[in-house]
């Protein structure tokens, strides 16, 4: 279908009057000048195992619930839901569970359930099956997680199909889709060597480029975003600090450039309440002191 003459008056008039809409900031400086929330996008996710990718993005999507009210569906194939809930409620409390109140756990808990919604883990699903799921589900963004626990083929056509098929899903909807990765074995293997010239970080394994998820190249230049997280497991005094690089921003206009290669954000693991950035706690700053939320609009445009 051809689009009518003039379809594009709107956008060209919001550019020349510099108001087009920025994506969503959630209030920590270092990471906003990188990444924003923008809607009906299509976004990847990589990483080694067992460097907190499920729960940086789930932090990430509770700073948008507290700041902006948006809802999220999430599946996680390799973690139990009640487990992820107690992760966002400790996040928001930023205590742990057993230190908590009943009052609190209750009100912490319906802000939760009104914003987060969980799909069984137990169940098979292919990725139309979740699509499904996700409509259904009313919300605003979903996360498959990880992409290799779905249901599906493990060709390379098969790949480009479930590429092809959440673009259009994305398309369609106007939901925001986030897909969680594992870096190819050679990613896995390779480390830092022993002539490198931060001696600190020889022998410690590489955060993986876009091309070393499973699925390779044609994964990052379907998406609109593509996220790594990473961290230096073992080291002692870097593994608890998680390190995001932004690889990839298709859409620079509405807010968001890549990180450098050497320069990434780096998040502090805060002992497991909420991470934190130069000190910095998104969520417990949009908080009042008697712990009720309130209206926080952090300055979204720089």
């Amino acid at each position: 279908m051809i689009l009518p003459s003039g379809h594009s008056d709107q956008y060209l008039e919001d550019y020349l009057h510099g108001k087009i809409k920025q994506g969503y900031a959630i209030g920590v400086i270092d990471l906003d000048a990188h990444l924003r929330y923008k809607q009906g996008q299509f976004n990847i996710i990589n990483g080694a195992d067992n460097v907190g990718k499920t729960i940086w993005v789930l932090w990430y999507f509770l700073c948008l619930s507290v700041r902006k009210g948006l809802k999220f569906c999430i599946w996680s194939g390799e973690n139990k839901p009640e487990a992820l809930e107690r992760y966002l409620i400790e996040f928001l409390e930023g205590r742990k569970l057993k230190d908590m109140e009943q009052k609190n756990l209750h009100s912490a808990k319906a802000f939760i359930r009104e914003h987060f919604k969980f799909v069984d883990h137990k169940k098979f699903y292919t990725n139309k099956d979740l699509y499904k799921v996700f409509q259904d589900a009313k919300v605003d963004a979903c996360l498959i997680d990880p992409f290799t626990g779905l249901d599906r083929n493990f060709t390379h056509a098969d790949n480009y199909r479930f590429l092809n098929e959440t673009r259009n899903f994305v398309n369609e909807t106007g939901l925001t889709v986030y897909v969680n990765t594992h870096p190819n074995s050679e990613a896995a293997r390779s480390v830092y060597p022993d002539n490198f010239a931060d001696k600190d970080l020889r022998g410690y394994q590489k955060p993986p480029s876009r091309s070393q998820s499973e699925g390779g190249q044609p994964f990052a230049n379907r998406c609109d975003e593509f996220i790594t997280v990473h961290r230096y497991i073992g080291h002692p005094l870097l593994q608890y600090k998680t390190l995001i690089f932004i690889r990839k921003v298709k859409d620079t206009e509405t807010g968001g450039i890549p990180t450098s290669i050497k320069d990434p954000v780096i998040f502090d693991w805060n002992s497991g309440l909420g991470f934190t950035c130069n000190n910095h706690n998104p969520i417990s700053n949009a908080l009042k002191p008697d712990g009720q939320l309130q209206d926080i609009k952090p300055n979204e445009r720089f």
